[in-house]
């Protein structure tokens, strides 16, 4: 119904708001973050409420598995179904009294329960109220316990699907698995590239400084700045004027290993939204050419903006499948990065809603993909050329079983990074591909694996003659 001329909507509630985004991702395909981004678009928040709305949608995706364990044992029948919507509210209630101490538990309670008086589910506020009360007063009832029953402890505990707990201990065992599956479930840390094309990392430290923002260098990449001060980077002038840009640690340590050089002509496949195209722009200091590619021409419009932020000129922009790469690609060695679409479980920390989309089919039929992906690529390069296949999953399915079956097909063989770099040994393989771990590096979870053709064997036999 449309408000009377003259008369304005009142404001949606950080809560209700919240509430509101959690229910639209649940029932469609976009990004949590970019659902946030459309409410915030249309509702007047301060910007003390935005956070709030930030971080409970983050929080409660970050939680949902035991925030719903901890709703089941607090209803009089843990079998009860509830409507999701209802489910959907309790979570939000009840991730506030459990995380968001500074918040009073009478506040939390009070605000869900008068959400839900104004909607059709007016019925339930008794239920929601009462578990809702119980949540504030009572003890969390225990987890199974890890020795008898790892993988339901890790689940709830980390609030992880079941499938990927299965898996990573199976990877890495029980202990490790527990210290992974932590760390991706802890907020990340916002970093910045420095963009050497104008300044460097001093510079923009001061220049942050300046501005009250709190930052320090990176652990492992030389570009890095890892901000430590609350803050939008976007609003930010060395951000609007192109000094720096927004990428995990982790990811700032992919382009560099295709050394490639200024003057050079490489690829980068499945580029948007072009941080890493970036990246190989200005380690070639902006000299030579950049191809990227993306078959989504609403990314690398994205990408362009990205590029002329940050002045760069030498990225040439092109949509096309990079499974059908145009002919062209094919009459020069290039050196070929892929940064192949994956399960993002490397950086659940930063996209928690990642857990609940996908299943074990879904990292299946990826794998199949990202081995097509590589046999596309391969076509580009001439022996000697290099293939850089990098993804943001810390799963074997995706990195080195994807590495291994291109081996079997294809006349590559895997550089060892390792040999040829100056970071710390615990960053690679034995046989020297990339693997960084959330926990051990405190970056997202990164592979990568150096591919090179082999050169042909030479001719044998002597010259026919007539």
């Amino acid at each position: 119904m449309k408000a009377k001329p003259g008369r304005q909507r009142r404001p949606e509630g950080a809560r209700s708001l919240s509430w509101r985004v959690l229910l639209d991702w649940e029932s469609g395909k976009a990004s949590i973050e970019a659902l946030r981004e459309r409410a915030f678009a249309n509702e007047k928040l301060s910007a003390r409420d935005r956070a709030l709305v930030t971080e409970m949608t983050q929080g409660v995706l970050r939680h949902r598995t035991l925030l719903d364990y901890r709703i089941d044992t607090l209803l009089d029948r843990p079998d009860t179904s509830l409507p999701h919507p209802v489910r959907a509210l309790l979570r939000l209630g009840v991730y506030q009294i459990m995380f968001l101490h500074r918040i009073p538990s009478h506040a939390a309670v009070g605000e869900t329960v008068n959400i839900a008086k104004g909607t059709r589910y007016s019925g339930l506020v008794p239920l929601i109220n009462a578990v809702l009360r119980k949540a504030s007063i009572s003890s969390p009832a225990p987890l199974p316990a890890i020795k008898q029953n790892p993988v339901s402890h890790l689940s709830l505990a980390a609030s992880m699907p079941q499938w990927l707990v299965e898996r990573l201990i199976a990877q890495r065992g029980v202990s490790e698995a527990e210290q992974i599956l932590q760390s991706l479930n802890r907020p990340a840390p916002l970093a910045l590239r420095v963009n050497t094309l104008k300044t460097d990392r001093d510079g923009l430290l001061a220049e942050l400084d300046d501005l009250g923002i709190k930052g320090r260098p990176g652990r492992i990449c030389r570009h890095a700045v890892i901000l430590e001060t609350g803050t939008v980077p976007a609003l930010l002038q060395p951000f609007r004027q192109g000094r720096c840009t927004v990428q995990d640690e982790g990811a700032q340590l992919i382009s560099p290993l295709l050394g490639a050089k200024p003057g050079e002509r490489v690829v980068d496949v499945c580029a948007a939204p072009g941080g890493k195209a970036g990246h190989l722009a200005q380690e070639m200091e902006d000299r030579g050419t950049v191809i990227a590619i993306d078959r989504h021409l609403g990314r690398l419009r994205m990408t362009k903006e990205s590029l002329t932020r940050l002045g760069i000129s030498s990225v040439r922009l092109v949509t096309a499948d990079a499974l059908t790469l145009p002919c062209f690609l094919t009459l020069t060695p290039f050196r070929v990065l892929l940064d192949a679409p994956c399960s993002g479980t490397g950086v659940l920390r930063r996209h928690p809603e990642g857990k609940w989309k996908k299943d074990p089919d879904r990292i299946e039929a990826l794998a199949q993909l990202q081995f097509d992906l590589l046999q596309a690529a391969s076509k580009t390069v001439s022996p000697g050329g290099r293939i850089l296949y990098t993804t943001c999953s810390i799963l074997r399915e995706e990195n080195e079983n994807v590495v291994d079956r291109f081996l079997n097909s294809a006349d590559f063989r895997v550089a060892d990074l390792n040999a040829s770099s100056d970071l710390p040994e615990n960053l690679f393989t034995e046989r020297g591909e990339l693997r960084v771990w959330p926990h051990l590096h405190d970056c997202d979870g990164f592979y990568a694996a150096l591919l090179i053709k082999n050169n042909p064997p030479p001719l044998t036999g002597g010259a026919g003659g007539g």
